[in-house]
């Protein structure tokens, strides 16, 4: 995303941090405005939120002055969550350019209470009716959590771990919002280390007011054991590096935000397992949006032989946000260095590689080993060699087909490939998930692939290398782990989706937004914007020297007696080396062959390495007889190929009576009416005809700053 600034705001600023464009053609919106046009010119913005989301793209934002606004009937999905997303907070003064939800705020009635959190992570405020708006008694207490919750850990079975959709991923334990001392309304990203003076675990996670810090070392009992407040905002990214100060290691973990006058914090984290403190801050930088730091190894952070560790800062409100470079000499004190030459554009976010084989001859001459800068700067990706920190040198500027948000990447373990996610393109453009993979045989003139296609349209974001898997932190996925030992043909190997509802995949920047998978001991910490600080375990290694499990996914399922069919899906896992088969049939229950159903029997086949799912549909025969719900049974046996099955071999599935209820007779014996009163059975039944569903909210990133020189507030 994006902030579009005047050119009154330019003049004064000089430069300006950048971000996501999902703001490319922001609407705006004002209680004293007129429903007209498309909401597109902030002098002159539309008077309704339902209007403006009405003529709001996929990848806008629909941004909101201070006022009472009534969303009664209006699903908070479309406003809150997705493609097309909502924000408080904002004011006319100054062409609604900042946020600030206490001072302007834009109060909603007519929502459901239980999406307080998610809208007040969007800048809203709540209140239960106009005359507790106008009288400003709005409702800031904490709201009942509508994703996941903190549950006991739980083994991945027939896809399911816990309450989780899994696969080759165990559940191990969770910091929900609400378990933070500091209440934050959403978490932003993390990152992770290994002590090296007592060997304990930790996670340093960024929440939207502060950063905590958690010992993991129990993976099952998460243990916060410091707070680090931060100004407000929606991001906040975390890095870390660990160092022998000759007597012991201290740890120091770098905080980036995108609030206005937070420079970037230090933390010291040299009083764990125990406490830790808030060393200085930067404040050559009034706000950036990421950092990163080279030339470590990422379980430990500690600088790799023969190296030197260097900060670098993405998306700051200097030098339109392009690269800067400092110093860790003195680890609790970075110095500034160097920044990226005049002219180079918005850094989103960056990795590096440090080149010691064949390929320094392609980098400036006498540099060996040469370190290379990855820049994902929204249009491509740029290979720098930084070297030399006085004179870098762009090797290479690579864009591809469907450029839409270049936004970060990872290289692959022997630093030949380089593995990369662009955010948007699945929102904008409706594309599903893609992941690419750039070739770096050539520096200076790599190539890409797409080497991976999804079978959904969600939207991936982070991913990092670890040997030869890729491990995603995928918004409405959750975690997605792949194998790369083909590079060019990433292959998934495992998941557990930390986005529970809506069910479906689908695009949008909720969920999952960072991954770190280089814990020594395994664990993998995944941070969820609604969902908090989440343990796993993933399961994935010899998958290729197993035949694997095949078994169903989840045990039961329902459908109306008149929907047609229903569906049966099934999963491979723990393997798939070789070709495996499973053979399936229908049973009676209380429903019978023939008149409540169409027997099914059959076999299923997976090829070598085939992970994908499986499914086969039951045919559901409707009558008009008002019974009871129905079951029958699908059993699956005679695996083969070398395959198991996976927890229970049997999966049971229920019809639900959708028939109209028969009218009792009247009654004679004196009593009241009321025959024509539906029982609860057929109550159930109709709502399931009807599709309702708890709507659970999804916390999504907030609105972001624009390089100011670059976007106007139009769109593609």
């Amino acid at each position: 995303m994006r902030r579009h600034w005047s050119w009154i705001t330019l003049l004064l600023a000089g430069t300006a941090g950048a971000n996501h464009d999902e703001e490319r053609g922001a609407r705006y919106v004002q209680t004293s405005g007129v429903n007209a046009a498309t909401c597109l010119d902030h002098h002159t913005p539309c008077q309704s939120i339902q209007y403006a989301l009405a003529q709001a793209q996929p990848g806008n934002t629909v941004r909101v002055a201070q006022g009472i606004y009534d969303m009664t009937g209006v699903d908070p999905e479309s406003f809150l969550f997705g493609a097309i997303k909502a924000r408080g907070g904002f004011s006319e003064a100054d062409e609604f350019h900042e946020e600030d939800a206490d001072t302007f705020q834009s109060i909603l009635i007519g929502v459901d209470g239980r999406y307080r959190q998610a809208m007040a992570k969007q800048g809203f405020k709540w209140a239960a009716s106009r005359a507790n708006a106008e009288q400003g008694l709005v409702d800031n207490s904490p709201a009942p959590a509508l994703q996941a919750t903190a549950s006991a850990a739980a083994t991945c079975t027939q896809g399911f771990a816990g309450q989780f959709p899994c696969r080759n991923v165990d559940f191990l334990g969770q910091i929900p919002l609400s378990g933070f001392s500091s209440a934050p309304a959403s978490a932003a990203n993390l990152w992770g280390f290994r002590d090296l003076n007592d060997n304990r675990e930790y996670a340093v996670i960024g929440l939207r007011n502060a950063t905590a810090i958690v010992d993991v070392t129990d993976p099952v009992n998460p243990r916060q054991v410091a707070s680090i407040a931060g100004n407000t905002s929606s991001w906040r990214e975390v890095k870390i590096y660990q160092v022998n100060d000759g007597t012991r290691f201290r740890a120091y973990a770098y905080i980036t935000t995108e609030a206005l006058g937070s420079g970037l914090q230090v933390i010291d984290m040299s009083g764990l397992p125990n406490s830790a403190t808030l060393a200085t801050t930067l404040p050559d930088t009034g706000r950036q949006h990421t950092d990163y730091v080279s030339n470590i190894d990422y379980g430990t952070n500690v600088v790799k032989p023969g190296a030197e560790a260097f900060l670098y800062v993405a998306g700051s409100d200097q030098n339109s946000g392009a690269w800067r470079v400092y110093s860790l000499a003195n680890p609790a004190q970075p110095t500034l260095i160097t920044a990226a030459p005049a002219g180079t554009q918005y850094m989103h976010d960056s990795t590096s590689l440090l080149i010691t084989d064949a390929r320094v001859s392609q980098c400036e001459p006498g540099h060996n080993p040469c370190q290379v800068l990855a820049d994902f700067n929204e249009n491509s990706v740029d290979l720098w060699d930084v070297t030399n920190k006085s004179l870098p040198v762009r090797l290479s500027s690579t864009s591809y087909n469907n450029v839409t948000y270049t936004h970060s990447g990872w290289p692959s373990d022997n630093q030949q490939f380089l593995f990369f996610h662009d955010e948007l393109e699945e929102i904008q453009r409706g594309l599903n998930t893609q992941i690419y993979t750039m070739d770096l045989s050539n520096l200076r003139s790599p190539s890409i692939v797409t080497s991976y296609t999804g079978a959904t349209t969600t939207t991936d974001h982070n991913g990092y290398t670890k040997g030869n898997l890729y491990y995603v932190s995928h918004y409405r996925r959750g975690l997605v782990v792949f194998d790369v030992t083909n590079p060019n043909q990433l292959r998934e190997v495992g998941h557990l989706d930390t986005f529970l509802s809506p069910a479906p995949n689908s695009s949008g920047t909720d969920g999952a937004w960072g991954v770190y998978p280089f814990l020594p001991s395994g664990t993998v910490l995944i941070s969820d914007i609604s969902n908090g600080l989440l343990l796993m375990r993933p399961n994935v290694s010899n998958l290729s020297a197993s035949a694997g499990q095949l078994g169903f996914i989840g045990t039961t399922t329902a459908a109306a007696e008149g929907a047609g069919t229903v569906t049966v899906r099934l999963h491979r896992s723990s393997g798939y080396a070789g070709t495996v088969t499973v053979q399936y049939a229908t049973s009676d229950g209380t429903a019978t062959a023939g008149s409540d159903y169409t027997a099914a029997s059959g076999t299923l086949t997976w090829n070598a390495f085939d992970t994908t799912e499986k499914s086969f549909n039951v045919t559901l025969l409707n009558d008009s007889i008002s019974e009871n719900d129905e079951t029958f049974t699908v059993t699956l046996s005679n695996p083969g190929g070398g395959a198991s099955i996976e927890g229970s071999p049997t999966f049971t599935v229920t019809m639900n009576n959708d028939d109209s209820a028969t009218t009792p007779p009247p009654s004679t014996g004196g009593g009241g009416g009321g025959g024509g009163e539906l029982g609860p059975g057929v109550l159930l039944m109709l709502l399931a005809m009807l599709g309702l569903a708890i709507c659970h909210p999804r916390n999504t990133r907030a609105a972001r700053s624009q390089a100011c020189s670059r976007r106007t507030d139009t769109l593609n």
